[in-house]
């Protein structure tokens, strides 16, 4: 650790004592400059394109990016900081994609189809284990034929040394994907095994464990399932129910040692024991601490039990001895854990020749919100009570054990309820144990070939990637050198299958689909070049409210309004190449909003919750603390550098997130003057609308918001009983239209709506135009600017699907987002990736989710096929609060097909394509987005920056090149 990040710990430590943020972040010059180092770390970050002699596999068990998120504030408050501003070991990571989670049969996967997915690399049926989707869920007969083999499996045949540790039970479904091949994920012993599936061959998966493949190092719990039935625990050893339970006889432990006699193996069941192991003269070892999964950390017994980075430490010691290196996976349940874990790893091993991937199976249908200020307890009630007059945790789960009624209302909560251990978070349906969430996962990824990790993928692309950095089975004739040079792009000499017309019940059976679809995407990958010219346009699409769970929900509807399932949807932001987070808190809260985040995605600087436009050094609704702490926006340093410039958006155009394009104010709602009294007029505060037309000479404005706009005796062209708000007399479109009386076409404004525009399934195509529609007219008329163009599109994920998901309602939310995706499809074409930067963000997510274990192709917004604790069903989207809370005669009311909250807190993605895109990657500061996208086309303060323009000879051959690349991949021959 470097001097200067000491010492800025030490101050955040000091600084930070009361739970809040440091006084530094106050500044402008603190996120500058922290842009700046991120800026230089992106542009010094190596391509390592040699081959991976290494390979470390971390799985977080149900760790969707909300867990992350909060573990990264929990660890940090562990700390004694305010906890958003720490630095998880995975943030360090400067690869991130994002993971498809479904399974073949269901749109909400499991463990075991999942593990399938990310071990082998083909998708598979729920509760199936290393086997194709052809194989049916407890139809023994359909195993045989039907096994796919894991990167594990393929890494040993090679010579590699392989390895398994866990925190749970080591026949658990995610390690069991990578080692055995199973109708069941249930059977763990040949005591859970039906007898018919004995008399047709199949086995249970701990004997598959010390079978199938020479597994060098295994550590976790599972230990009764190894030994006969009726062998006492020798931890346990009066307790009946920890007894071994094979009724076969067979001591699994045994049969293991015995096939590894003179090859120095050893077996212990207990801290000593694991301690006194001596990694130099070991080569193999089994480590089993418990009769099934092992204890939570909090609950660990460190006398008897190793912690998870100690069993790390001494699988990495033992399996690295291997010159030709080594596979290992870990899965852990807990992120805090896995991220220490993933810390120590990082210090034994070396970046150069090991390739460590983390990623997690599923999300869970987890979130965190509910208004709370910086430094906020991860486990903390949230500020302000629900509408009950009761107060909420900030951890919300949408159902499970955690619904509880105390004489027909909800349970109330004192902060002492909430740290009891025996405390669950509240959840809004009834189930008796949470189910899994439907959304993308995060993949974090660094070493050798570790940009093969971008954008949007499937989940079986991961074992793909990994297998082809480590020139494995299938990709051995991969001509990548140990030592730096590479010419993997000549390697993938197959062609493509196509699969048009089939139902995906067939084609998605066969392995072959899979393993085709993740070779296009490695084609795609190793093709793929950054784009180092300057930008000449830029485009900044905001969804305002759009988390990654809206994200995957809008791809499942889009594809179920074209008739499909929808979860093999591929929405166009899906398309873009890099992929990147961002941590979106404010200055002063933990939840965000959209005037604080907009602050920060524009301007550079992260702010307070409700300002605009200022540092943090300015505090809400105070007037006196404006001057001095104004910052620039990037459409400001846009149009200064000579660029047109536009604002888009289906909110009014003064709302929060386009209104930091060109406005300071402390007060986010002072969308006109009637919101400000006089006293504040006459200290010298202007109202967002009359700074919309004064602060920056915008050339196209289009959107809602025209009642801000008028004098109130100005009744509106709609509707009659609407008239303008304006106390002043003031007429701001004519003032904007006499300063462009000379400009015809080269301007343009276009008010919609009194306020916000209609939801695109209210609006009328008569009289209002879609976001798509405004999108196109706004680039036509600002690329006419030979210096080029910035643009900021809000909507649909943004003003509207925020509007639709703080009214708890999923539909509208979803069809906006869906929309939004339409206009960045339509953006694609207008303009051209050889000079125009795009990018597709969020400024925060929603306390939403989607889950509900749905079958494959269940309506998004339908409802669950399973029912709740109280025997009613539950629709698959869910919030974890917000006005769809309901209680009906004491009991949550039923559901059906007719029947169709607080921000959210988690990380959020960044879409990116064109010219310096690959700026972003990894983890980053909201903040640091504008500074990425200044950069890219030489903007203050990045003016000189040396970036080249593309010349239109080489947008010619590029577009030649392209265009031979479209059609090699286009032909349609068998492997």
């Amino acid at each position: 650790m470097s001097v200067f990040l000491l010492l800025l710990l030490l101050l955040q430590r000091a600084d930070c004592s009361d739970g809040g943020a440091g006084d530094w972040e106050k500044e402008p010059h603190y996120w500058n400059s922290q842009a700046r180092r991120a800026l230089h770390s992106s542009l010094m970050m190596p391509l390592r394109t040699h081959r991976a002699k290494n390979i470390i596999l971390f799985l977080g068990d149900g760790m969707g990016v909300s867990t992350v998120s909060a573990a990264r504030i929990l660890r940090g408050q562990m700390e004694g900081l305010s906890g958003e501003e720490t630095i998880l070991a995975m943030d360090t990571f400067p690869h991130v994609a994002l993971s498809k989670t479904y399974c073949v049969d269901r749109q909400v996967s499991d463990s075991a189809s999942t593990a399938t997915a990310y071990h082998c690399g083909v998708k598979a049926n729920a509760k199936t284990l290393g086997l194709s989707a052809k194989a049916v869920v407890y139809q023994c007969n359909t195993t045989f034929g039907n096994e796919v083999f894991s990167v594990l499996h393929r890494a040993k045949a090679q010579g590699k040394s392989v390895g398994i540790v866990t925190t749970t039970r080591v026949q658990h479904a995610s390690p069991a994907g990578a080692y055995a091949h199973s109708v069941s994920r249930s059977w763990y012993s040949d005591a859970d095994l039906p007898s018919s599936a004995i008399l047709q061959g199949c086995t249970d998966i701990a004997t598959q464990l010390v079978t199938n493949t020479d597994i060098d190092v295994i550590l976790g719990g599972g230990r009764m399932y190894m030994t006969p039935e009726g062998t006492p625990d020798p931890e346990y050893p009066s307790s009946s129910s920890r007894k071994g339970d094979r009724k076969d006889k067979r001591n699994l432990i045994n049969v293991w040692l015995n096939a590894r006699k003179g090859r120095n193996a050893q077996y212990v069941w207990n801290k000593e024991q694991f301690n006194a192991v001596n990694v130099k003269t070991t080569d193999c070892l089994m480590g089993l601490f418990e009769p099934k999964d092992m204890k939570f950390e909090a609950f660990r017994n460190r006398t008897n039990d190793p912690s998870i980075v100690e069993m790390t430490e001494k699988a990495i010691r033992i399996l690295s001895k291997n010159p030709k290196g080594f596979f290992l996976f870990l899965a852990l349940t807990e992120t805090v854990m896995l991220d220490r874990a993933i810390q120590r790893a990082a210090e034994l091993t070396h970046e150069s020749d090991t390739l460590t991937v983390v990623t997690a199976d599923h999300s869970h249908v987890f979130t965190f919100g509910g208004n709370t200020p910086r430094g906020n307890p991860i486990f903390g009630l949230a500020t302000k009570l629900g509408e009950d007059d009761l107060p909420f945790t900030s951890i919300l789960y949408a159902n499970g054990p955690g619904y509880t009624h105390v004489n027909g209302s909800r349970e109330n909560l004192t902060a002492v309820d909430i740290f009891d251990d025996e405390y669950m978070q509240q959840a809004a349906v009834p189930l008796e144990i949470e189910t899994h969430g439907g959304e993308d996962v995060a993949i974090y990824a660094k070493g050798p070939m570790a940009h093969l990790f971008h954008g949007v993928q499937e989940q079986s692309y991961v074992a793909h990637a990994m297998a082809y950095a480590a020139c494995l089975e299938p990709y051995t004739n991969c001509p990548l050198d140990l030592h730096g040079t590479a010419g993997c792009r000549n390697m993938l000499s197959w062609t493509l299958v196509s699969t048009a017309g089939l139902f995906w019940l067939v084609e998605e059976q066969d392995p072959i689909f899979w393993h085709v679809k993740a070779k296009e995407a490695l084609h795609t990958s190793l093709s793929m070049k950054p784009n180092t010219h300057q930008a000449k346009n830029l485009i900044l699409f905001l969804g305002d409210g759009m988390g990654i769970s809206t994200v995957t929900a809008a791809r499942v509807m889009k594809g179920q309004m074209e008739g499909k399932t929808g979860e093999e949807s591929i929405l166009a932001m899906d398309t873009y190449p890099y992929l990147a987070l961002s941590k979106t808190y404010n200055v002063d809260q933990q939840m965000p909003d959209s005037a604080g985040t907009a602050t920060a995605y524009l301007c550079g600087v992260k702010a307070n919750y409700g300002t605009l436009g200022l540092s943090a050094a300015a505090r809400r609704k105070d007037c006196s603390t404006v001057k001095g702490n104004e910052v620039k926006s990037i459409l400001h340093r846009a149009k200064m550098a000579g660029k047109s410039v536009g604002v888009v958006s289906t909110a009014r155009v003064q709302h929060a997130s386009p209104a930091a394009s060109y406005s300071h104010t402390p007060e986010r709602g002072w969308y006109s003057d009637k919101e400000m009294s006089p006293e504040l007029i006459a200290s010298g505060c202007t109202d967002i609308a009359y700074q919309l037309v004064h602060n920056t000479d915008i050339n196209v404005i289009l959107g809602g918001g025209r009642q801000y706009m008028f004098p109130k005796e100005t009744v509106d062209p709609e509707y009659s009983s609407v008239s303008g708000s304006r106390l002043d007399k003031t007429d701001l479109v004519k003032e904007w239209l006499d300063k462009r009386k000379e400009d015809d076409t080269d301007y343009l404004m276009g008010l919609f709506e009194p306020k916000d525009t209609r939801y695109e399934l209210e609006r009328n195509p008569t009289t209002d135009p879609s976001l798509t529609e405004m999108v196109e007219k706004a680039i036509k008329i600002l690329r006419k600017n030979p210096n080029g163009f910035f643009l900021f599109v809000e909507d649909n994920v943004s003003g509207r699907i925020d509007h639709g998901h703080h009214a708890g309602q999923a539909k509208y939310a979803l069809t906006e987002a869906v929309e939004f995706d339409r206009t960045i499809a339509r953006a694609g074409e207008l303009t051209s990736e050889l000079d125009t930067l795009s990018v597709v963000t969020a400024d925060h997510s929603h306390v939403f989710s989607f889950g509900g274990y749905s079958y494959r192709g269940n309506p998004v917004l339908g409802i669950s096929y399973s029912k709740g604790e109280d025997g009613k069903k539950f629709t698959n989207a869910l919030y974890g609060n917000g006005p769809g809370y309901q209680i009906v005669n004491g009991a949550r009311p039923d559901v059906n097909e007719t029947i169709s909250k607080t921000h959210g807190s988690e990380d959020v993605a960044i879409f990116a394509k064109g010219p310096m895109a690959h700026l972003f990657h990894g983890v980053q500061e909201q903040s640091y987005i504008p500074h990425a996208m200044a950069y890219a086309a030489c903007l203050e303060p990045y003016s000189e920056c040396h970036l080249e323009s593309y010349s239109s000879s080489e947008s010619l051959r590029f577009s030649l090149v392209a265009f031979l690349l479209s059609a090699l991949v286009s032909v349609t021959t068998l492997i």
